[in-house]
């Protein structure tokens, strides 16, 4: 069995999502205090501000390890791939060894970079199973058709 992880890049859009939420939150929750009436004062603020810096470091965290979560490997049943931050999104897709044709590789410019592709798996019957920002998805799918092929000639 084979395992892949997903590239750093694919921490992007929920690092930036995060930190932009964090400081929409930061800039907006000082004015509504004092809106509602709340008498700020040095501490107030310092410990307010430590609060909501705990918060987003503990949601980052979370969502470093559902990202961590997500990987791509093939065992004697088939080629899998798990995917999903949300739990709410969270899936197990693949394709059995049966229904397996083949595992085709994509990069774009930033991958080119970064060395990651998107990565595509084939079945028989026309379902397609694809993975973004899969760290060293060329070496990886290669193994999976050099790996499908000695299965299929073996049998």
């Amino acid at each position: 069995m084979m395992t892949a992880r997903l590239s750093w890049v694919a921490y992007i859009p929920y690092l930036s999502v995060g930190f932009l939420l964090y400081f929409c939150i930061v800039l907006a929750v000082f004015p509504m205090m004092s809106y509602f009436g709340v008498n700020m004062n040095k501490t107030l603020a310092v410990n307010l501000l430590m609060v909501l810096t705990v918060c987003y470091t503990a949601g980052f965290l979370w969502m470093v390890y559902r990202v961590r979560r997500c990987k791509a490997y093939f065992n004697q049943d088939g080629v899998w791939y798990f995917k999903g931050v949300w739990p709410w999104t969270s899936k197990m897709c693949g394709i059995r060894w049966e229904n397996f044709h083949q595992a085709l590789y994509r990069q774009d410019a930033a991958g080119l970079f970064f060395k990651t592709y998107t990565i595509y798996l084939f079945g028989r019957d026309g379902s397609t199973v694809i993975i973004k920002n899969l760290y060293d998805g060329r070496n990886w799918s290669a193994f999976v058709n050099y790996y499908a092929q000695d299965r299929e000639l073996s049998t």
